[in-house]
């Protein structure tokens, strides 16, 4: 039996610390992590063509984008405009590719903005900025009784820093020759005669432009006096001339056939009014 109650005993504790002796610093503890920083990626090492991708999906996610004065420009124009004051050469491609791929409205349309001493948008974007801009969009029909007063074609817009400029895009929304005016136009020609004369002005302050695009609302004929005129203006700048998408003039081959023969009555008016 004695063997048996000695083999019951417990163990003896003599050769175990006891809890006084115990340290922290004698707690083995695992080795320290080294820490591994997050690297910025190399963006200056890609190739411009993909550096230009990267900033067209940043700032130009849309293909039919007009930017004017409006209030909702702090939605849909400026928190773009963030980019360009992350590093100053990130701020210089950005803006490159901002300005040079979006069009830009010479005239404001918005009622808010219609005040007589209002800058027009250009005369607000520094010169360096113009110069970048290659799309600029003359929108018609706004004020066609009363013409706004900002709507005037002078040094304020500085155009001649527009270099780069290729396409003008002119959208018509109503002409006022059309019979259903009548009884509440100043004149018939009254409002031809402002817009023939402010595209005259703008192709002149804009050498290097190159294309007419011309697009309107369904309302608009394209045999109308109003059309009629701009045409003859452009043929007569020696301009081209291209159509837009809302209205899909040129489509159709009457649609070719009738602007064949517009273009033809365009550039005889013009070469009767040059003989004079």
């Amino acid at each position: 039996m004695s063997g048996s109650s000695d083999s019951l005993a417990l163990p003896s504790t003599t050769s175990l610390p006891s809890l006084e002796q115990l340290h922290i610093s004698e707690v083995p503890l695992p080795p320290p992590t080294p820490p591994n920083p997050r690297k910025p990626f190399p963006f200056f090492r890609l190739p411009p063509e993909l550096r230009t991708r990267v900033f067209s999906l940043l700032l130009c996610p849309t293909s039919h984008f007009t930017i004017d004065l409006s209030d909702e420009n702090y939605l849909t124009s400026t928190p773009r405009l963030n980019y360009f004051i992350v590093s100053k050469r990130f701020g210089y491609e950005a803006y490159h590719v901002f300005y040079s791929s979006h069009t830009f409205r010479i005239f404001q349309t918005h009622s808010r903005f219609l005040g007589k001493r209002t800058l027009p948008l250009l005369a607000r974007l520094p010169a360096h900025y113009l110069n970048v801009i290659t799309k600029l969009e003359l929108r018609l029909g706004l004020g066609w009784h009363d013409p706004p007063k900002p709507w005037v074609v002078d040094d304020r817009l500085r155009l001649e820093h527009c270099g780069n400029v290729r396409t003008l895009k002119i959208f018509v929304e109503v002409d006022p020759s059309s019979p259903i005016f009548n009884g509440f136009r100043l004149s018939w020609n009254f409002y031809t005669d402002f817009c023939g004369d402010i595209l005259r002005q703008i192709m002149e302050r804009l050498p290097l432009l190159e294309t007419v695009e011309f697009d309107a609302y369904s309302s608009v004929d394209l045999n109308g006096a109003l059309m009629t005129r701009l045409l003859e203006e452009t043929t007569k700048g020696k301009k081209r001339i291209a159509w837009g998408k809302e209205r899909h003039w040129g489509d159709s081959l009457v649609d070719k056939l009738e602007m064949g023969r517009e273009r033809a009555r365009a550039k005889a008016n013009a070469q009767d009014t040059n003989g004079l």
